[in-house]
């Protein structure tokens, strides 16, 4: 059993380290150590990783340099930690070598976030709240971020979802216990990666709302209604406007249902009418002065 402890982090650029200092690979090793690290426990088909790796070659050149591949992989690894990183399944399959004691970053942050999701998000208790905290700290980009390579966008968006998720619960958690700074930190992270979402947008007004910051309510409904009119050019959905006429007048509780939705917006409608009279009047007024 290999002593030496190594992680991989794959949040961001991929980077080996040995205790908290960079093993420096080149960049073909690093990507193809992330490949590896994604892969299942019985490892990857040669002929798999070949076609994916180096899709722009024919078949029996592609294998060519995979061999070539992981050979730099282990010789780079073994010389600068003493660690043979590449295993070998079989013949035709290929893995990073099981007997590494290797932490994988996006393994962690999963173990760190999934428990916690089996809670409803004001529900939390402090440590789930705490881990999903500790999740979120472990981000420095996207998964591998320099790759676009088909074999990793699926992996990337699930654990894209994850981060969104884990920021979700905690800005809710934050509402829930009359935190506003907290929401609006975490709210701010989740909305730079995802500002058209208007279920976060929702879920912020009614966190600012439990969090007794009826300004912030306001102010987060603005922002919502701006992003989508200069991004798209079109209004918030009806439950989010609906949302906030409820918010404004003190209510919480579950969405409400389709009927009750439509009177939430005919009565928002009625209170816009009733606001553009009393401003056609004041203007009336003003004109009269001059």
């Amino acid at each position: 059993m290999v002593a030496t402890q190594l992680t991989l982090r794959l949040m961001g650029a991929p980077t080996l380290l040995t205790g908290d200092a960079p093993v420096a690979l080149s960049p073909g090793a690093s990507l193809l150590c992330a490949y590896l690290a994604l892969g299942p426990k019985e490892g990857r088909s040669r002929d798999v990783a070949a076609a994916q790796l180096f899709t722009d070659c024919p078949t029996t050149s592609a294998r060519r340099r995979l061999n070539t591949a992981l050979w730099r992989l282990r010789n780079e690894v073994r010389e600068r930690t003493g660690v043979d990183i590449v295993g070998a399944v079989g013949a035709q399959r290929v893995s990073l070598n099981s007997a590494v004691d290797m932490a994988l970053d996006a393994r962690v942050f999963e173990e760190l976030v999934t428990p916690a999701f089996a809670s409803k998000a004001t529900e939390l208790t402090k440590e789930q709240a705490g881990s999903l905290e500790a999740a979120v700290r472990m981000r420095h980009g996207q998964l591998i971020e320099a790759c676009d390579e088909e074999w990793v966008l699926a992996e990337r968006a699930r654990i894209e979802d994850l981060y969104l998720t884990a920021l979700d619960y905690l800005l809710q958690y934050y509402g829930a216990h009359g935190e506003p700074g907290a929401v609006a930190k975490y709210g701010d992270m989740a909305l730079a990666l995802e500002p058209l979402r208007e279920d976060i947008h929702r879920h912020l007004m009614t966190a600012y709302s439990a969090a007794k910051r009826d300004d912030l309510v306001e102010r987060q409904f603005e922002r919502c209604r701006a992003v989508l009119l200069e991004e798209l050019g079109a209004d918030p959905l009806p439950e989010t406007v609906a949302l906030y006429s409820r918010l404004r007048r003190g209510e919480s509780g579950p969405s409400p249902s389709v009927g009750a939705l439509t009177q939430e917006l005919e009565r928002a409608r009625r209170e816009i009418a009733r606001l553009s009279e009393i401003v056609d009047r004041a203007i009336e007024h003003v004109a009269r002065l001059s």
